[in-house]
């Protein structure tokens, strides 16, 4: 069976949300299929540039959770 992979495919491959099965057979798609490995490097290069952000919630916020947590 031929499997037909689209971007989101891709997109979960490159941001490692694919169980190993699945990150396999990309991986052999992408040394099999050069459109697919196109689509690959455009998609990882926005990923690359996209900025690092981590968040972090405010302390209040944390507290609240905290002292709901404690009500229940």
């Amino acid at each position: 069976m031929i499997q037909h992979y689209t971007g989101n495919n891709i997109v979960r491959f490159i941001y490692k949300e694919c169980d190993l099965f699945e990150k396999l057979e990309m991986e052999f798609a992408l040394e099999d299929d050069s459109t697919l490995l196109e689509s690959y490097h455009e998609l990882k290069d926005g990923f690359n540039t996209l900025p690092k952000v981590t968040f972090s919630p405010p302390k209040s916020c944390l507290d609240y959770i905290l002292a709901y947590s404690l009500e229940a």
